[in-house]
């Protein structure tokens, strides 16, 4: 029988409640910052297709008498998401409730819940690690592409619509971060168009995205009052209107990369967190010997519904082509 920390038996004699009040502890420790890039949801279901369109495209000109001109909508990429399990177990014996000698286990049920937590927080960064192949188990995390077969960044995305060309949101040359190159990520982001070749509204202000090694050229690009390093003293272009999050899950450390820099609409970005089930504690008795186990699970899925609003470069003047 498994039992939730709100109905456990008399068999846990205390132990339950008190690793039940480590874990909201820990949950407090760890406040994930994933929201700050991605968009960050709830879920329902087992399974679920995602699939957009087009708009119908310009007006057209008709004359008096004419009627109205038709036009056209097509249907985008279909995207399949699937929640994935993710969790971690603890024992405790009988023995050790009998002697009240369970400090270990609740200071690793403290750990195992700020780890959740962290976990789900380092699962959404992987789909910026993982965003220049189409490998789905990125760094043990389980990602969904958006399902155009090319990768997020990529410089040839497809489209759906007959006769459409190719789009790039990726940098071709890699170019570094600087604070002449943050344009090109920005006029690229302006430039990005839909699948029937309509121009995208930023609504909103763009977001640098830099690993921890990047972060003093970052700060210098966004906050600095006159552009860095530059003798003329010009105004700094950038300073309130390009934001800055970084993250150490994107970093070589973390299995990132200290060189690749990204730039993003928050909030109008299509890379989802969709949480199906919460970090979550429950408990099974084993009758034949008293040992207690404990689990934290969480559900969740990472995943991408479209590239758009979204530029990235590689950061190594390497030449690329996806």
């Amino acid at each position: 029988m498994h039992e939730t920390r709100a109905n456990w038996t008399d068999l846990i004699a205390g132990v339950g409640l008190q690793i039940a009040e480590v874990f909201d502890q820990g949950q407090e420790e760890y406040a994930p910052s994933a929201s700050e890039v991605f968009q960050v949801t709830g879920g329902a279901g087992a399974q679920k297709n995602i699939a957009g369109k087009t708009g119908s495209g310009r007006l057209k000109k008709f004359d008096d008498g004419d009627d109205i001109p038709t036009g056209r909508r097509f249907k985008t990429y279909t995207t399949q998401i699937n929640y994935n399990n993710y969790g971690e177990a603890v024992m405790v014996t009988a023995n050790a409730i009998d002697d009240r000698d369970w400090s270990a286990e609740l200071d690793e049920m403290k750990d195992l819940s700020v780890a959740a937590n962290f976990s789900m927080d380092e699962a959404a960064f992987q789909l910026l690690n993982g965003s220049f192949a189409t490998t789905t188990l990125v760094n043990g995390y389980e990602m969904t592409w958006y399902g155009d077969a090319v990768p997020l960044f990529s410089t040839v995305h497809p489209t759906v619509v007959p006769g459409g060309t190719t789009q790039s949101n990726a940098s071709s040359t890699g170019v570094k971060l600087t604070h002449d190159n943050i344009e090109i990520g920005k006029v690229a982001l302006i430039e990005q168009k839909t699948d029937d070749g309509l121009p995208l509204a930023m609504l909103g202000n763009s977001t640098l995205v830099t690993c921890p090694q990047l972060e003093k050229e970052a700060l210098e690009i966004t906050q600095s009052v006159l552009q860095p390093q530059n003798a003329n003293h010009a105004l700094n272009v950038y300073k309130g209107n390009t934001n800055l999050v970084t993250s150490l899950f994107l970093g070589a450390a973390n299995s990132g990369s200290d060189t690749r820099w990204f730039m993003t609409i928050v909030g109008r970005n299509k890379l989802v967190q969709e949480v199906r089930q919460a970090p979550a504690l429950n408990s099974d008795t084993n009758i034949l010997n008293k040992v207690i186990t404990f689990t934290v699970d969480a559900r969740w899925a990472n995943y991408s519904k479209d590239w758009r609003r979204n530029w990235a470069s590689k950061g190594d003047l390497a030449t690329y082509s996806a």
